[in-house]
């Protein structure tokens, strides 16, 4: 189970055949599905309503709820990897979005 390597007597070792495995293609992942998406929107909208609003404590709620959804203990137990990209994704995106102090 030795790796293919270039250098002359050289021989695997499990670094080179855990770097070997991960060159591999992974098998194709599902996205999600039409709740998901729905789901995923919802926390969107959830976001960009409580800006439009300029309303902090909505804007505070909405991020715990991306939060929860996407790092919380049932999230990883019951989720597909589409789910769990799409949310940690929001969430970095979400991290961004600050209301201004002064009023206006």
């Amino acid at each position: 189970m030795s790796a293919p390597s270039s250098w002359p007597g050289h021989r695997a070792i499990p670094w080179d055949t855990h770097l070997a495995a991960q060159a591999q293609p992974q098998p194709l992942e599902h996205g999600l599905s039409m709740a998901q998406a729905q789901r995923l929107q919802r926390y969107h909208d959830r976001l960009l309503c409580a800006l439009a609003a300029r309303d902090r404590e909505a804007l505070r709620q909405a991020k715990q709820g991306i939060l929860k959804a996407a790092y919380g203990p049932a999230a990883a137990d019951a989720a597909c990897p589409a789910w769990r990209r799409a949310m940690r994704t929001l969430s970095w995106q979400m991290a961004a979005l600050l209301l201004p102090r002064g009023r206006q």
